[in-house]
């Protein structure tokens, strides 16, 4: 094959990819099918496919004002297919399966329907567990459209009280943008363009005679900006809904450069497996250093989100020398109110001066096609294969904290990992003499002045983690017991006849809370973990609590079997 030949076969096979992207978003869904899953009108604090950290929004949440309870309704005919309880992420869950062929999902609910709570109740009491997920048995809970189901609620790791609300290809589990499916959300106002990002792309590239990339804010008055050889661009956008201050995310974005398509951003259906793309699709750097996310034109080598549409050179933009191309930001919402941004980039060259060649080498230079390996004494680095998106510069440094006077392996750099790196770091010797250390280490990351626990298996004298992301690793240890103490009532006090619930707040040192239980009178009783609080909550029971004095005994385990426990004395 010839080099035309190749040519003319990359281009039919990128015109097959990009059209079968347009065909998904393009696919019909039924849009009269499924009623709105509450009564109030429907109002978004964050939207479908939305940049959130490590992940696409997987759903649209709801508003509700500000407080709990908002009655939510099944939208079509199905069964309970799912529930899931966590003290974070979505808090109550509820999975409702339609006889349509598609999945709603429920998240930070207050609780379930009669029926629904009833099933649960008896689940964990049963196990003797408040977290579970599972599937529920085929014809067990059918729902009917209009249906009550749930009350709309702040659990697991919400902000604030809303709905999050899902709808899911059955059998593909693809989510899909609810608002496809009839919702209307009542939207006149535009997005906006809240700053765009040139980035040079080459060792003699140059934005404005910079070799920095350059943020410029969109809300100035600008009309060209000066740049050299190669670039990529960038664009931060937000939606407003009417008369309301939520930036939410945008439904479209796109880049023309001279009239002609350049790149394309639209979201309309991912899987689960596609949604960790975002770090890739975004300027990491930029988001790991300042915490703003741009969207960028550049397509990374292990970029493999089908909704990432580059029309050339893999969105990067190469001017000759005096060569001026117009530039166009469009970004749409859902409801098609259309922004529009206009400048020029004019090629400029740069002076010979300011070409600067950097003779520094990095300690390392790891490949996303390869294994790649750090070995020192005291600790084994891999980063596998398609684990990184492109191929990257990372420092290592091994140093001895201040304050441990133990070692730190600082593994550096501005790139994410989209899988994970593993780390084996041999215990200190002084620390294995111990007896009382005996299975309590853990990997800790160190942020400033601060750990945080990335757990770790021992094996002899080394342990073994998977960490997400790049940074300063060491060994630590966990010998503090988790700490229980009462919120809304005081032991060996009369409790008030309006109280309705008993509350501890509960703490643990480093390694994090593993197990939790409670017993009233010696008897196992529901405590629902509030995570984002650190908050065991009983709602009494007259039938649980049915002494003059009872004895509330809670017991509480850490990731690494640290067990505490507290007795209070409850008077009726």
């Amino acid at each position: 094959m010839n080099i035309k030949q190749y040519q003319i076969l990359l281009t039919f096979l990128l015109f097959i990819f990009i059209s079968q992207v347009a065909l998904s978003q393009n696919k019909s869904y039924p849009k009269n099918n499924f009623s709105p899953p509450i009564k109030l009108p429907i109002t978004l604090s964050g939207s479908f496919a939305e940049l959130r950290p490590n992940h696409f929004h997987s759903g649209i949440d709801i508003k509700i004002g500000e407080k709990e309870g908002e009655k939510v309704y099944s939208p079509f005919n199905g069964e309970v297919s799912r529930i899931k309880i966590q003290a974070f992420g979505g808090g109550k869950n509820l999975y409702i399966q339609h006889t349509n062929g598609y999945t709603t999902v429920y998240m930070h609910l207050q609780k379930f329907s009669y029926k629904i709570e009833k099933y649960v109740r008896n689940y964990q009491y049963e196990k003797q567990t408040y977290e579970f997920d599972i599937n529920i048995p085929k014809g067990k809970l059918k729902i009917e459209k209009g249906e009550l189901i749930a009350y709309a609620g702040n659990s697991g790791s919400s902000s604030g009280p809303h709905l999050h609300y899902e709808i899911r290809d059955s059998k593909t589990e693809n989510i899909i943008n609810p608002l496809h499916f009839g919702l209307n959300v009542a939207d006149t106002t535009s997005p906006y363009i809240s700053s765009i990002l040139i980035c040079p792309e080459g060792e003699y590239s140059r934005i404005e005679g910079m070799r920095e990339k350059q943020i410029f804010d969109s809300i100035k008055d600008f009309d060209t900006i000066r740049v050299t050889n190669k670039i990529s661009l960038g664009l931060k956008a937000f939606d407003k809904e009417n008369d309301l201050s939520s930036n939410n995310g945008v439904y479209l974005y796109s880049i023309k450069v001279n009239d002609k398509s350049f790149w394309d951003f639209q979201i309309d259906e991912f899987s689960f497996s596609n949604s960790k793309y975002i770090n890739a699709c975004i300027d990491y750097e930029q988001y790991s250093t300042t915490g703003q996310r741009f969207l960028i034109t550049k397509k990374l080598p292990n970029n493999n989100f089908p909704n990432f549409i580059t029309y050339s050179n893999d969105g990067i933009l190469e001017f000759e020398v005096n060569e001026t191309k117009k530039i166009e930001f469009i970004i749409k919402d859902f409801q098609s109110n259309t922004k529009t941004l206009t400048f020029f980039l004019q090629s400029k060259p740069a002076f010979p001066s300011n070409y600067h060649i950097n003779n520094e080498k990095p300690t390392h230079i790891f490949y996303w096609q390869k294994d790649n390996k750090i070995i020192d004494e005291g600790i084994k680095v891999v980063v596998p294969k398609n684990a990184l998106y492109d191929d990257c510069y990372v420092t290592y440094e091994k140093v001895i904290d201040s304050l441990s006077q133990e070692p730190i392996y600082k593994i550096l750099s501005n790139e994410a990992l989209h899988t994970y790196m593993e780390l084996k770091i041999q215990i200190p010797e002084k620390l294995l003499e111990n007896p009382k250390l005996k299975n309590k280490f853990l990997v800790v990351e160190k942020k400033g002045k601060y750990i945080f626990s990335k757990g770790g298996k021992q094996v002899e004298n080394e342990i073994y983690a998977k960490v997400n992301s790049f940074g300063e690793y060491g060994v630590s240890f966990d010998t503090i017991s988790p700490t229980i103490n009462a919120v809304n009532f005081k032991p060996n006090k009369k409790l008030s006849k309006k109280q309705k619930t008993l509350k501890v707040r509960i703490k643990d040192d480093l390694s994090g809370i593993s197990n939790y239980k409670g017993y009233l009178n010696n008897k196992w009783v529901l405590m629902e973990y509030d995570g984002k609080n650190s908050t065991l909550i009983y709602t009494i029971d007259s039938k649980e609590l049915n002494r003059s004095t009872n004895t509330l005994r809670v017991v509480v385990t850490d990731r690494v079997d640290n067990i505490g426990e507290e007795r209070f004395e409850i008077l009726k």
